[in-house]
């Protein structure tokens, strides 16, 4: 759920605002994604071990939940960040 709700907006603003090098924002947002899913798994025994099941899957959808406000941020405030830092190639 995770996935559509906060990479793919994310994704999509990335594409929208930097037309000229959207296959490197695409690409960063894959790896981001995939480092995500390699290293989760690693991390999953340690979590569930010390935190239990029950706690264990409450923080990660703590995570989740904690992420869903970032496309309405990234909507409301990218256009300053664009303006503040643009980009010099």
């Amino acid at each position: 759920m995770t996935d559509y709700s906060v990479f793919i907006p994310i994704q999509t603003y990335l594409i929208d605002s930097f037309p000229m090098y959207a296959a490197s924002a695409v690409a960063a947002i894959i790896s981001l994604r995939s480092l995500v899913g390699a290293f989760l798994p690693l991390a999953g025994p340690s979590l569930f071990q010390s935190l239990g099941y029950g706690w264990g899957n409450s923080l990660l959808g703590f995570i989740c939940v904690a992420l869903i406000p970032a496309p309405a941020l990234i909507y409301k405030y990218g256009g300053q960040i664009r303006k503040r830092y643009p980009i010099k190639l």
